[in-house]
């Protein structure tokens, strides 16, 4: 993009005037280096990281439509990214001519806290006219002279805007889930409305190169709509990573419980009890009968390490004695859930 002077680079440039200076003095460090200085009153909304992830992105994306606009028009075209910055709206603005071929993208963010989620798509004109022409059957050839879109040239290049537009989705979609869809086309720069003058936006650069056409396309995306995706992706994240979590304790579980399962348990079955003095015991011959505290017709209690977790009927299983589980015990349905 073209450079815009900032607000204070205005006010420094007025100041040189009025004292008789040919130019501002840049700030140097003891080094020569020259610095920058920074405006506390409109500070940068997102790091460099984050930039630097956006431009990733899109690096993506510029090779996903170099090969769309040469698939779609059967001509030689060439999508490259330049940078990504950030700026006031106005600075983005103010660079712009009055007549535009604009599209208005509402990206539709899943989950979204807002009704749109605007982003901008500037394209050039000598581009726009050269790929309306191709699209038409000509060569592909710019218009030589300055003027406006026809609603016949905006119906066709809204056509050509939405193809380029579905592939965003396609880069977003190992980030987030987004649904982008066209609005509309706007001609004219100076009525857009939507996004704030003094307002954050991040403008994403990128030459395009149709036959011998060369132009550039603008990516504005609002700091409110920005801000959106990145919170949208680091909510994500925190799901995936507790998703995570509760994968690896219920794995740590499940070796656990196949750990117990392999621990050996003395089951006992017990027909019932009686108290006896030890002079009975002693005195106890073959054919002597005990008497139980239980009634003959009563179920057998299931023994698990001195604790009764099941009651059953005795019975043959296989010419060996056996207990039918009849029902659980509190034990046993503990155990169950």
């Amino acid at each position: 993009m073209a450079e815009i002077l900032s607000q204070s680079q205005i006010d420094s440039l007025l100041s040189s005037l009025i004292s008789g200076k040919d130019e501002p003095e840049a700030p140097s460090t003891s080094s020569g280096k020259k610095v920058k200085d920074y405006d506390f009153r409109r500070p940068k909304l997102f790091t460099r990281e984050q930039l630097k992830h956006l431009f990733g992105i899109y690096e993506n994306y510029a090779r996903l439509v170099s090969s769309h606009i040469t698939g779609v028009l059967q001509t030689y075209s060439l999508v490259e990214i330049i940078e990504v910055e950030e700026q006031q709206y106005y600075e983005f603005n103010n660079a712009l001519p009055d007549s535009v071929l604009m599209g208005l993208i509402d990206f539709d963010i899943k989950d979204s806290e807002d009704e749109e989620d605007l982003v901008i798509m500037d394209l050039s004109k000598d581009v726009g006219f050269s790929c309306f022409d191709r699209l038409l059957g000509g060569s592909g050839k710019p218009l030589k002279e300055d003027r406006e879109f026809t609603e016949i040239e905006i119906g066709v290049m809204e056509y050509f805007y939405r193809g380029m537009i579905n592939l965003m989705k396609n880069v977003w979609f190992d980030y987030l889930e987004i649904a982008p869809r066209l609005m509309k086309i706007e001609t004219n720069s100076r009525i857009l409305q939507g996004v704030g003058a003094d307002e954050n936006v991040v403008i994403i650069v990128m030459s395009i190169k149709v036959n011998e056409t060369q132009g550039k396309i603008n990516i504005c995306i609002p700091a409110t709509t920005l801000d959106m995706l990145f919170k949208k992706k680091m909510s994500q994240t925190k799901k995936n990573i507790k998703r995570g979590d509760h994968l690896a304790e219920e794995k740590r579980r499940l070796n656990i419980i196949n750990e117990i399962r392999k621990t050996e348990l003395e089951i006992k079955g017990v027909l019932g009890d009686t108290e006896v003095i030890s002079r009975d015991i002693y005195e106890l011959e073959v054919g002597d009968i005990i008497k139980l505290n239980k009634p003959a017709n009563s179920l057998v209690d299931v023994v698990v390490n001195d604790e009764v977790w099941f009651r059953g009927e005795m019975g043959d299983y296989k010419k060996k004695r056996a207990i039918q589980i009849i029902e659980l015990n509190e034990r046993g349905s503990e155990l169950f859930i």
